[in-house]
Formats: C-alpha cells, structure tokens, sequence
C-alpha cells in the first residue's frame, strides 16, 4: 500500500538532450516531471554495499506511479531536489505494478 501522505518532498526530473554549441556537443538538461515523494537514504546492508563500491550520497526517491515515467532510464534523467543534482543509478518498477517508481540516484558533487 502507498502511503501518499509520507510523500512531502518536492523534486524535478530531468532529461537531457544534447544540442550543439559552435560544433561541440553540450548536454543540456530540462525538466521532464515534477512531483511529490517519499525521500530515505540507504541502510543496513544496502548502506554497506554502496560504501563498498564508494557510493555515497546516495537517496532513494519513491514516487507514485505515472505512465510519463516509464522511459526513465539511468543515462538520460537526472532528479532535481532542493537545488541538488542526483544522477540515477537505478529505478524500480515493482513489476510494473503501477503503485510506485522507486529511484535510486546519488548526489553530483
């Protein structure tokens, strides 16, 4: 069951789109969706996996479902949230139950 009422933190994704500036190819990104999610870092093992692999600063974003964000993928979306950058490093679908997306991303620093 989503528990809408945890979700109290507004956050843009991004997509990025590569145009040309004087022939050099420039990432520019633009906001794709906004909305509402439930934020908590990594803990217990998964905390000490991602220190293993150096993977700090890392959020889980957890959104309700919306068809828009089926083609979110790891190379092409980011997530804005509180003017700091998360690239994602991995998405849930829940076996497209169509309830929620969980987005797993880590802070650019």
């Amino acid at each position: 069951m989503l528990e809408t009422s945890k979700m109290n933190n507004r956050i843009l994704i991004e997509n990025r789109t590569i145009s040309k500036v004087k022939g050099v190819p420039t990432d520019v990104w633009n906001a794709f969706y906004s909305c509402w999610c439930f934020i908590n870092s990594l803990y217990g093992s998964e905390l000490y996996k991602a220190l293993e692999i150096r993977e700090e600063n890392v959020l889980n974003f957890t959104v309700r479902y919306s068809k828009n964000l089926e083609v979110l993928n790891t190379k092409d979306y980011r997530v804005v949230w509180k003017d700091r950058v998360f690239n994602i490093i991995a998405i849930d679908f829940y076996g497209f139950t169509k309830e929620k997306i969980t987005i797993k991303a880590k802070e650019v620093v």
